[in-house]
C-alpha cells in the first residue's frame, strides 16, 4: 500500500496537468495568479463543505421515500442531490468571486475560472478518496476519469458563464439570463449522467458501455470547446476595448470608462425609439444609434460612416479611407487613416495619435 504522501501527490497530479493546459490555452490575456489561487482554494473548501452538508441532508430525506439502490433512487441521487449540490456550490463560488472582477474581461476567462474552481473541488475529493482507499488502481482510475470529469463539467459551465458576462456588458439582459441558466444547468446534466451510469451498473445491463461511449464523446466535445473558445476569444464590451472595435456600446461604458481608457471625450447615448443600440453575440440591435460627445458633435456609429469632433473643434467628415480596407465591425486592425485634409493619422497597437495629443 502506498504511503500517504505518495497518495496525496498522485491525487494532485491530474489537476496540475489540466490547470497547465487551460492556462496555456488562455492566449489573449493571462489571469492574475492570486485570483486563480483563491478560486482553487475556495473550490476546495467552500464548494466541498457546502456540497457535503447538502448531500448529507438530502440523502437522508431521499432514503425515507425511495428504496435505496433502486433505479429511481440512483436517478434522484445523481441528478438532484450529488450533481445539483456539487455543481451548485461550484457555480456559487464562481459567481461570487469573479463576476465583478476587473480581470474577467475576455470570454475565455469564464472557462479558466470555472475549471480552476472545479479542480479545487476535485483535488480535495481525490485526496480524501485515495487516502481512504489507498491503491494505485484507484489513483489511476480517478486520475483518468473523475478529475477530468469535473474539469469537463466546468468547461460547459465556463463557456456559458463567459457568454453571460459578454451579454451583460453589451446590455443584452435576456442573453445574460439565458446563458447564466445554462452555465448552472448544463454541468448538472453532464455530471448527473456520469454518476448515474456508475451508480446503475448493477441495475441496468450494458450501461457501463454507454458510460465509456459518453466519456469519449463528452471529452472530445470539451476539447473542441476549449480550442474554439481560445481561438475566438473576445474582449467584453466596455472592459478596455477601443471604442471603434464595436459599432455601439452600452451606456455604462461611456459613463464609467470614457476617461479611464484615455479617450478625449466622455460619451452619452441618445436612444432612438427605445432601442439602445448594443452589439451582442446575436447581432446588432440598432446599428445606427447615435452618441453625442462632450463637445456637442454627433457621432453616428453604423457600418459605413463616422463623424468625429476633436477637442480643438477641428472636425473631420467621414467616411475615412483606409489603406488596409474597411471591416464591417470597426476600423481595420492596422493601416493608415486618411482624412479629407490629407493629414494622415497612424493607428498602431489599439491607440490613435490624435492632433494635440488626444
Amino acid at each position: 500500500m502506498p504511503s500517504t504522501g505518495v497518495l496525496v501527490i498522485l491525487a494532485i497530479i491530474p489537476a496540475v496537468f489540466i490547470i497547465a493546459f487551460i492556462y496555456h490555452k488562455d492566449k489573449a490575456e493571462k489571469e492574475p495568479i492570486g485570483l486563480l489561487i483563491s478560486l482553487f482554494i475556495m473550490g476546495a473548501t467552500i464548494s466541498v463543505i457546502g456540497a457535503v452538508v447538502a448531500e448529507g441532508l438530502l440523502e437522508k430525506g431521499l432514503a425515507e421515500v425511495v428504496a435505496k439502490g433502486s433505479t429511481g433512487y440512483n436517478f434522484i441521487m445523481c441528478f438532484f442531490i450529488v450533481a445539483l449540490a456539487e455543481e451548485g456550490f461550484k457555480f456559487l463560488v464562481l459567481r461570487l468571486r469573479t463576476w465583478k472582477h476587473r480581470a474577467f474581461n475576455y470570454t475565455f476567462d469564464g472557462i479558466v475560472y470555472a475549471v480552476i474552481v472545479s479542480l479545487g473541488f476535485a483535488t480535495l475529493e481525490n485526496i480524501l478518496y485515495l487516502t481512504k482507499l489507498g491503491t494505485y488502481q484507484v489513483a489511476l482510475v480517478r486520475g483518468l476519469l473523475s478529475v477530468p470529469g469535473h474539469a469537463i463539467d466546468a468547461v460547459f459551465m465556463g463557456l456559458f458563464y463567459g457568454k453571460a458576462k459578454y451579454c451583460f456588458c453589451a446590455g443584452d439582459n435576456s442573453g445574460k439570463n439565458k446563458n447564466m441558466f445554462l452555465a448552472f444547468f448544463v454541468p448538472i446534466i453532464t455530471h448527473g449522467f456520469y454518476d448515474f451510469c456508475l451508480f446503475s451498473e448493477d441495475n441496468i445491463d450494458g450501461i457501463i458501455v454507454l458510460f465509456f461511449a459518453y466519456e469519449i464523446v463528452i471529452t472530445i466535445t470539451a476539447l473542441v470547446i476549449i480550442h474554439k473558445s481560445s481561438k475566438n476569444d473576445v474582449n467584453m464590451p466596455g472592459m478596455g476595448v477601443p471604442f471603434y472595435q464595436f459599432p455601439t456600446y452600452p451606456y455604462d461604458y461611456y459613463q464609467q470608462y470614457g476617461y479611464q481608457n484615455g479617450y478625449a471625450n466622455s460619451y452619452q447615448p441618445q436612444y432612438q425609439n427605445g432601442a439602445q443600440g448594443y452589439y451582442t453575440p446575436n447581432g446588432y440591435t440598432q446599428p445606427n444609434t447615435q452618441f453625442q460627445n462632450g463637445f456637442g458633435q454627433n457621432q453616428a456609429y453604423g457600418n459605413t460612416q463616422y463623424q468625429y469632433g476633436y477637442q480643438n473643434n477641428y472636425q473631420y467628415q467621414s467616411p475615412y479611407q483606409y489603406q488596409s480596407g474597411y471591416q464591417q465591425n470597426g476600423y481595420a486592425p492596422q493601416g493608415q487613416f486618411v482624412d479629407p485634409y490629407a493629414n494622415p493619422q497612424q493607428y498602431q497597437n489599439n491607440n490613435y495619435n490624435y492632433p494635440n495629443g488626444q
